[in-house]
């Protein structure tokens, strides 16, 4: 996936509706995360705004990763548009939030990535999710394997895919 362009359809989505406060909710393990970070962080700055992060700490256990997570998005400024880094960490953050009492949209607006639908419909509030093109990658890689497997030598540079949008639900 094309990590620049995800983070900003999320900066995107996030301006429109009038957020100023914004932060980005990762996990270091995926270098993939790092880079939607970094890109978040880059184009907010250069509006001369500022990203909020939060990451795990491999070094820990999930129990205090979640209870330093949660703590984190109790002390965002808020109202605040968060970008979680899988739809898997929106949930989290949704979940997190519920047991906060933060409001989900109107206090912690989330976002997450993938659009995992049964991770999306089965949050208490249903998770508004980017939307990767997991099809033009299959066909992609499927042609690149088509043309190594007739003896072609395949270019080995980094073939990233744009996602195709967002799908709006209520988080």
């Amino acid at each position: 996936t094309h990590d620049e362009s995800i983070a900003q359809l999320a900066v995107d989505h996030f301006v429109e509706r009038g957020f100023t406060n914004f932060a980005y909710c990762g996990d270091d393990r995926f270098a993939w995360s790092r880079y939607r970070c970094d890109g978040m962080k880059r184009l907010l700055a250069k509006s001369g705004f500022e990203c909020h992060t939060f990451s795990d700490d491999p070094s820990k256990g999930s129990d205090d990763n979640e209870l330093e997570m949660s703590r984190w998005i109790t002390d965002l400024p808020k109202p605040v548009g968060v970008l979680a880094c899988y739809d898997i960490r929106g949930r989290q953050l949704i979940e997190i939030c519920r047991h906060n009492s933060i409001a989900v949209p109107e206090q912690v607006a989330i976002l997450g990535v993938d659009n995992d639908d049964l991770v999306c419909t089965l949050s208490e509030t249903p998770l508004s999710s980017i939307v990767p093109n997991s099809r033009g990658a299959g066909y992609l890689a499927a042609s690149l394997l088509a043309e190594m497997m007739e003896g072609r030598r395949v270019d080995n540079t980094a073939h990233l895919l744009k996602p195709l949008g967002i799908v709006t639900r209520q988080s």
